[in-house]
């Protein structure tokens, strides 16, 4: 599978919150299921309001128990 367009974006948009120091992670609601999950936002500001726009959705659990690597366990370190 290829990384699409829009992933890659919102990677740059990530790195540049955090270079910014802009970046922040939050509870919110998932609107599928009513379950809270931890985002990752960056966060701009507009006329003294801040908003914040997701980027990601942390992980719950072991990451390592849900996704292999490309190429197969055998290349994650001990």
């Amino acid at each position: 599978m290829a990384i699409s367009e829009p992933h890659k974006k919102n990677f740059e948009t990530m790195q540049r919150a955090q270079d910014d120091g802009a970046l922040c992670i939050m509870e919110a609601t998932r609107n599928s299921d009513g379950k809270p999950v931890v985002l990752v936002c960056a966060m701009s500001q507009v006329d003294g309001m801040f908003y914040p726009s997701p980027l990601a959705v942390m992980i719950e659990g072991n990451p390592f128990d849900d996704f292999t690597p490309p190429g197969g366990m055998e290349d994650v370190p001990a």
